[in-house]
């Protein structure tokens, strides 16, 4: 093997490592967080989620 072909594979492998380390750190990160939109519609006021773990003032 020549010294130009193991360096265009050399290039090859690290660009396939790059892309696969590129979408692997894509699909690993957190998501975006998304603020709730006020739809002109919607009667009353838009409030923040709370602890799922207290009972809610309605519930049974």
């Amino acid at each position: 093997m020549t010294r130009r072909k193991f360096i265009q594979k050399l290039i090859k492998a690290g660009s396939a490592i790059l892309v696969g380390t590129s979408w692997l750190a894509k699909k690993a990160a957190p998501r975006k967080f998304v603020r709730a939109v006020r739809l002109g519609k919607y009667p009353g006021p838009v409030r923040p989620l709370r602890d799922i773990s207290e009972q809610g003032k309605w519930s049974g």
